[in-house]
């Protein structure tokens, strides 16, 4: 099972959208987000704290995501969640 959404938020004072898919297998879910064109596993650990990774950790890009922006967008998905 897989659902499309985009998370918008502001990140230092500049409009995001970052788009996702939720994807559930049997014991647990993961979102799959493309943030600045790096497509990131973002899922929870065992103490139940998002961990994100590069869906392609071997990919040649110039240029990774700011560790801030991903912690933003894993702050977002949690508030959504908290909902």
């Amino acid at each position: 099972m897989s659902e499309s959404f985009t998370l918008s938020f502001l990140y230092k004072g500049v409009p995001q959208e970052v788009d996702c898919t939720l994807r559930i297998s049997r014991f647990k879910y993961q979102f799959l987000c493309t943030i600045n064109n790096t497509e990131m596993i973002l899922e929870k650990d065992d103490e139940e704290n998002f961990r994100a990774m590069e869906s392609d950790p071997f990919s040649n890009k110039s240029q990774k995501p700011d560790p801030a922006l991903v912690k933003t967008v894993i702050d977002e998905l949690e508030r959504i969640l908290s909902e």
